[in-house]
């Protein structure tokens, strides 16, 4: 688990989560998330699929706490690719930190989750981001290179 570090002389924490007990605990993080970054459609996350998928242990949730507050979580799935099930992909399902936590939290959220994945035996991190934010500049900062285009229509 990634080291306890302070910030502006407040205790950070970085941890693994089950989701049946932090979803509810950061149901207002993701309404925020959702309506920042979320689709056109109606938003109902399932407690218990993802409690199904940790279980499974295709799936990983993180959380990063200042002092007692939660500010921010990572879910990330992860499995063998199809084409070749050496390569294990590890794909960020929802990344999120308050505004105000942004930066220098979001990259250590981020590294927990790479450390995560790479002990889980991943070899590839994909992270979901729209092109031109500051999550896509500061993800190619860091080594990251843009791979794939997603396009999505209502059928």
């Amino acid at each position: 688990m990634p080291k306890r570090v302070t910030y502006r002389s407040r205790m950070v924490r970085i941890d693994l989560a089950d989701p049946a007990v932090v979803i509810p605990a950061v149901t207002k993080l993701m309404v925020d998330n959702w309506e920042e970054t979320g689709f056109d459609f109606e938003f109902r996350p399932s407690v218990d699929m993802y409690r199904m998928a940790v279980e499974a242990g295709l799936m990983f949730v993180m959380v990063v706490a200042i002092e007692n507050e939660i500010v921010g979580y990572c879910s990330m799935a992860i499995h063998p690719h199809m084409h070749n099930p050496k390569v294990i992909v590890a794909a960020n399902d929802a990344l999120f930190v308050k505004k105000e936590y942004r930066g220098i939290i979001s990259g250590r959220l981020i590294r927990a989750a790479e450390a995560e994945a790479k002990k889980r035996g991943a070899t590839r991190v994909l992270w979901h981001t729209r092109a031109g934010t500051p999550l896509a500049a500061m993800l190619e900062r860091r080594g990251y290179a843009p791979a794939d285009v997603v396009v999505m229509k209502e059928i």
